[in-house]
């Protein structure tokens, strides 16, 4: 399973509510979120140099407006070309349980060369994530939820008891968050449980009341793979209220509530063009290169079948000892899929060193110890840690099991596991979550997401081979949004941000300022191949003949390829 793991720490006190400087600290982990009282509009603090911070208060149940307030967490960077100003545009990078804040903190002025200097960029934390309250936190300390996850179980198998154990650790934790998040269902209906006002349609309506609380009469926004599924409820829940609504790596609404989706449909495809690509590379760029593809893969599979047979131990490595396993590699490689451009070459390294047994090698390679925990004692605030609990607490809370998918998970992994054998008991893994959860969103949008007329057209962007949302999810989604218009990128990775081209980057930036949409049957060629390197965009400069203003964009365009804002299921 791939599990994003915060780092570690001993102890660690909630922050004081205290009121904060006027400039906040410059380092995010010691920024005090706390400090900034809440209000029911927005009053921004500067914080960070050059972005500005505030909390906003918001009904924790839109349809009882007397009852408690979450309290969402708002980063922006203001617009740096203010004569021709065009206002903000809020920005999701997926999970669900990724932080907004931490989005535009880390990647803001990179995506700002994308969308132009004329708009502010704001990063929210939508409800259980993040700097926002309450959060979806099932555990007592940090150390008790990261002890927790260090007894992660194997990856699934339809042959031995892997199912079962995951099952029952499905059950734990349902039964913590529900302890923790759903209440004890004494109140019914009244019930004020935190849990229970987690869903989408909820994070939907409240990026319509910050809208609103910006002095903004229509929503511009980019929405990241399950940011996408986001903006397609804001769409069909109020579509008089569309502005620029762009979505990215697109997860089909409905496969989204039904958790049991095939969205492994190419995600072999990327693993065959690491083989591909490496042998166009040729020897310098990929150290596991042979005249063709089919060696490669042979070399392979004979490097992997030699690791299931004889675990490699690495007693040095970085963040403490560890044994290199068949299931460690499940999670390397599914990880690569996600951003092949940066990826495949840690992959290949890591595959040339346990062929060679190198465990100095494989201790050298960070690639391979991300999802490690590591434990210090410095105090470390909530926000600043990555929280598994927030993803099911939203993901499953929005879901439409039925019963047999609920007592019977196997089908669907036996379904998935055909359609993708090497990567199905990874991404399996996240949803069995789903049929041991015990909170059900109180807000569920009952009407068609769809809509039949909108005040602007949607832009959707996807990649040709989309690892965990394929392009068939983005072309289902253009059918039921009447004027949509798709892009597609011709790339291998998680959304269109898993490569730079400048192609798809101008005409997303003319479709914010101006609200040009593409030409129907729009595909955009990339700038830079996995191992290859640079190549030759579709109009045949190099980025060596780019203008100024193109050559910072691709500069930008290739550090988001290579940095994301950390990886979840979608």
């Amino acid at each position: 399973m791939v599990v994003v793991l915060a780092t570690g720490i001993c102890s660690w006190a909630l922050p004081g509510q205290h009121a904060g400087p006027s400039v906040l600290e410059v380092s995010r982990d010691r920024f005090d979120w706390y400090a900034l009282s809440p209000s029911d509009d927005i009053e921004w603090t500067p914080s960070f140099d050059k972005f500005k911070c505030a909390r906003l208060s918001l009904p924790l149940d839109y349809h009882r407006l007397d009852g408690p307030r979450v309290e969402i967490a708002l980063q922006l960077l203001p617009a740096t070309d203010l004569d021709n100003y065009k206002g903000t545009i809020l920005l999701n990078p997926g999970g669900p349980g990724g932080s907004g804040t931490e989005m535009v903190h880390e990647f803001g002025p990179k995506i700002s060369k994308i969308t132009g200097p004329e708009f502010d960029l704001l990063g929210f934390d939508p409800r259980g994530t993040g700097a926002t309250l309450p959060r979806a936190d099932c555990f007592s300390s940090v150390a008790e939820s990261q002890i927790w996850d260090l007894q992660q179980g194997p990856v699934l198998n339809l042959s031995d008891n892997s199912i079962p154990l995951a099952r029952s650790r499905a059950q734990v934790l349902g039964a913590r968050c529900r302890e923790a998040l759903g209440g004890n269902g004494e109140a019914g209906e009244d019930e004020w449980a935190p849990g229970r006002y987690m869903g989408t349609a909820s994070v939907a309506t409240d990026m319509l009341r910050i809208v609103e609380k910006l002095g903004q009469d229509k929503l511009q926004y980019w929405g990241i793979s399950y940011g996408s599924v986001i903006g397609q409820y804001f769409v069909a829940m109020y579509p008089e209220k569309v502005g620029r609504v762009v979505i990215d790596g697109v997860l089909d609404a409905y496969t989204y509530q039904s958790t049991q989706g095939m969205n492994l449909l190419h995600t072999d495809e990327i693993l065959s063009s690491f083989f591909d690509f490496c042998a166009q590379a040729g020897p310098m760029k990929c150290p596991l290169y042979a005249p063709n593809a089919s060696k490669i893969r042979a070399r392979v599979t004979r490097i992997l079948a030699e690791l299931d047979h004889k675990p490699m131990p690495v007693p040095f490595a970085p963040k403490g000892p560890r044994v290199i396993t068949m299931d460690t590699m499940h999670t390397v490689m599914f990880t690569a899929t996600y951003q092949p451009i940066v990826e495949f070459p840690a992959l290949a390294a890591i595959l040339v060193a346990l062929e060679a047994r190198n465990a100095s090698a494989l201790a050298a390679i960070p690639e391979l110890f991300r999802w490690s925990a590591k434990f210090e004692c410095d105090a470390i605030p909530p926000w600043a840690q990555i929280n598994n609990e927030a993803m099911y607490a939203i993901m499953c809370s929005d879901a439409t099991l039925d019963a047999a998918q609920v007592v019977d998970f196997a089908p669907y992994f036996a379904q998935l596991s055909a359609l993708s054998p090497f990567f199905a008991p990874v991404w399996a893994l996240h949803h069995l979550q789903c049929t041991e959860w015990q909170i059900s969103a109180k807000w569920k949008y009952a009407g068609p997401l769809a809509a039949q007329a909108t005040a602007h057209p949607l832009l959707i962007l996807a990649s040709t081979f989309d690892n965990v949302t394929p392009l068939e999810f983005a072309q289902s989604v253009l059918g039921r949004y009447q004027g949509a218009r798709l892009l597609v990128q011709n790339s291998r990775g998680h959304s269109t941000f898993a490569a730079p081209s400048l192609c798809t980057a101008r005409h997303v930036r003319a479709y914010f300022v101006d609200g040009t949409v593409p030409e129907e049957g729009m595909v955009c060629e990339v700038d830079e191949l996995p191992f290859v390197g640079d190549t030759v965009d579709r109009h045949g400069a190099s980025s060596r003949t780019l203008s100024v203003e193109d050559t910072e964009l691709l500069d930008a365009l290739k550090l988001l390829s290579r940095q994301t804002p950390g990886l979840r299921p979608f």
